[in-house]
């Protein structure tokens, strides 16, 4: 019962938020101190795919079946994988978009390809 309680505390939608502000801040502080010019309006579709996936792996796993545990359990894994994909593909935009590292849409392609093989080897392992 007290770990059933303790996944009611954690609350996903403050998390997201506070990890939008974070990499807002981390974004002015690169743009404001010349290491990285930062379009902050190319960062708003990558920040909401990473605070949603941030938002699923958080949230609680959906209770199904007569033994609860079990149940969460499975709900957690189904949403992880969806989660982990979404901020995925959100940092990848986010890199495209700021050129990290030189990166830019034609040259960051295969990430995507290889975010893809990596999601189908973590869901065969389930």
């Amino acid at each position: 019962m007290e770990q059933h309680q303790n996944l009611r505390s954690v609350r996903p939608g403050p998390i997201a938020a506070g990890v939008i502000l974070l990499v807002l801040g981390g974004g002015m502080l690169l743009d404001t101190t010349g290491v990285m010019h930062v379009r902050f309006g190319r960062l708003i579709a990558p920040l909401v795919l990473i605070s949603i996936g941030v938002s699923t792996l958080l949230s609680p796993g959906i209770s199904t079946g007569d033994d609860e545990r079990q149940g969460m359990r499975r709900g957690r894994r189904r949403s992880s994988t969806g989660g982990l994909w979404m901020i995925a593909v959100g940092a990848w935009l986010m890199a495209s978009q700021t050129h990290v590292f030189g990166l830019t849409f034609a040259t960051s392609w295969p990430f995507l390809v290889i975010l893809t093989g990596l999601m189908i080897v973590i869901r065969g392992m389930r």
